[in-house]
């Protein structure tokens, strides 16, 4: 045991405090209830879905000497997924494709067992974990299944006014553009910001223990300082947009009325 390792004795392996079993509660089925087309919503709209492939090689040091790498817990987080809708392929006036910027990291939380203790044929250690953030940038071209709507400013329209007498600058000798008067028209029409979800990700990795330690003893335990980290990531991310959408009226089966309803447990 190390000399500043604190234990804290106690009288029992623990207690169960307590325990008991919860009864079934009913409930009511409420079936939801909507309003029959046809009419006009603003729903999100799935403009594209992609899974984009990034290639990452890190080299990253834990805070002491290491003998072997006991697990390895991964999460994924996006701190950016920009969509630049005007920058791809514009076929017969439509969209057909865009530009997506992501960049996140790879939240990597690594347990480790370290060598305290190196006799022969025997290494005694701890289980000791370190958390790093791998950070990472990424560009894709994305092919829209329904192409974004993108609303362009318009060109400001200008009006020459007649001359008049109505300011100090008229002689009142000139007829023609008033030269004290401007009058301008700007058109502008919002564009909704397409934004992002992540779907799901897929990692594959080949983690290399590097920068080898010797031991002085004589046994055959090989300790490190590094790890060189090789990974795939796949990210899986959906791109949507608030959207108007015609829904059109819909006839309502009745067959389904007229099938018998059964439960989950027959007699």
């Amino acid at each position: 045991m190390e000399k500043n390792q604190i234990t804290h004795p106690s009288d029992t392996c623990g207690e169960i405090i307590s325990s008991k079993t919860l009864p079934l509660s009913s409930g009511v089925t409420i079936i939801p209830i909507g309003i029959s087309g046809p009419l006009v919503a603003k729903i999100p709209v799935v403009i594209a879905e992609t899974e984009i492939q990034i290639d990452i090689e890190t080299e990253f040091k834990l805070n002491e000497p290491f003998f072997e790498i006991k697990r390895i817990k991964k999460n994924v987080y996006l701190t950016q997924c920009k969509l630049l809708p005007r920058s791809g392929v514009i076929e017969c006036g439509i969209l057909r494709s865009g530009k997506l910027f992501i960049s996140g990291f790879v939240r990597k939380n690594i347990e480790y067992a370290t060598a305290d203790c190196i006799e022969d044929k025997i290494v005694s250690g701890r289980i000791a974990h370190t958390t790093i953030d791998v950070p990472f940038t990424a560009v894709s071209e994305i092919q829209y299944a329904v192409p974004p709507v993108v609303n362009a400013r318009g060109v400001q329209t200008e009006i020459d006014l007649l001359s008049s007498c109505g300011c100090q600058d008229c002689t009142g000798t000139l007829i023609g553009k008033s030269g004290c008067e401007q009058y301008f028209e700007d058109s502008i029409t919002f564009t909704e910001s397409p934004y992002c979800e992540l779907e799901g990700v897929r990692i594959i990795e080949d983690d290399i223990n590097s920068d080898p330690i010797k031991c002085t003893n004589k046994s055959n335990i090989q300790l490190y300082n590094k790890i060189i980290e090789k990974m795939v990531l796949y990210v899986r991310i959906k791109v949507l947009q608030l959207q108007q959408v015609n829904i059109p009226y819909s006839i309502p089966d009745k067959s389904i009325c007229s099938k018998p309803q059964y439960s989950d447990f027959h007699e």
